[in-house]
């Protein structure tokens, strides 16, 4: 994470509120990709400079109502296509590799397992934050992952779903085609994890804040030990704020992340692998996944952690 100089700038999506950490030596689109030097593999803190809003579920519709379908067609075959290519890639074989691995396949089953221990429990897909298909290839890409990994996980899959307020209407009818549910309901990361609903949660490139509404909303060990999440490493957010001292963006990160950054004292990160050679450039693959981690939480009942008021 670069610790030079960040200011303020006004969040330019219309759909939320606040304003936007902007690290000047290294801008970000509201795709989620970047550009700069692409040896910082930091996630860059994207926050609101405020306390952590309670924010409830407001109704979402498109800005963008109409179905264009000659541009559905048009970005529903680039998302085929990215697909294809990323089925294909040396990184989606070190994806899978991982995935059937110990580490995340049992850390999988384990959210899945039934309050009577004698079954498993389906599991919910919920991608936040995609951003905007049909202009940025870094949202194509972490589409495309999505929906490569709901086919790997198959039958064990009971629903998925997609949601961003910059997506349009054309945008949302892509993802229906795709097979994936679009929420209608502008949830803030809210959504709520139940005993018999263990969810994993597909967030690369996120706002800090949005990865903490989720953590606030679900703060107890029988709802964590439900669900995954796919984001930004939080043990980069630690860093950054243990590096950056009293900057701007890492003393917002302690004001509206304090459960991220509480998170990582049980947490168990699994990296994303990159190899930063000709395939993650030709690809794009570092915009739309550096720094990304699976994330278990492995807590205990009797932790103190849950005093802290996040």
């Amino acid at each position: 994470m670069s610790t030079s100089p960040a200011v303020l700038s006004p969040n330019p999506n219309p759909n939320t509120n606040g304003w936007t950490v902007v690290d000047r030596s290294r801008r970000r689109n509201r795709s989620g990709s970047t550009s700069g030097d692409r040896r910082l593999s930091q996630p860059q803190p994207q926050t609101l400079a405020s306390d952590p809003p309670t924010l409830d579920p407001t109704p979402w519709t498109p800005m963008d109502p109409i179905i264009d379908f000659s541009r559905s067609a048009s970005i529903l075959r680039k998302i085929q296509s990215t697909i294809d290519l990323l089925e294909k890639s040396k990184f989606y074989k070190r994806f899978i590799s991982r995935l059937n691995g110990s580490g995340i396949r049992d850390g999988l089953v384990k959210i899945r397992v039934s309050e009577s221990g004698l079954s498993l429990l389906p599991i919910r897909l919920v991608a936040y934050g995609i951003g905007s298909i049909e202009l940025y290839p870094a949202p194509q890409l972490q589409l495309a992952l999505i929906t490569l990994l709901r086919r790997q996980l198959g039958a064990d899959v009971a629903s998925a779903e997609v949601f961003d307020p910059v997506m349009s209407a054309t945008e949302c009818h892509v993802v229906e085609q795709l097979g994936f549910k679009v929420v209608t309901t502008n949830e803030h990361g809210c959504r709520k994890v139940g005993p018999e609903t263990p969810t994993l949660f597909f967030m690369p490139h996120c706002e800090a804040v949005l990865y903490n509404s989720l953590l606030r909303t679900n703060w107890h060990p029988t709802n964590l030990r439900r669900m995954v999440v796919i984001g930004n490493s939080f043990r980069e957010y630690v860093r950054y704020v243990s590096e950056a001292g009293n900057c701007v963006g890492s003393v917002i990160i302690e004001k509206v992340a304090r459960c991220v950054l509480e998170s990582t004292k049980f947490a168990r990160e699994v990296e994303v692998e990159l190899e930063l050679g000709r395939e993650e450039t030709e690809l794009g693959l570092f915009q739309a996944f550096h720094d990304t981690c699976w994330h278990f939480f492995d807590v205990n009942d009797d932790s103190d952690l849950f005093k802290v008021n996040c």
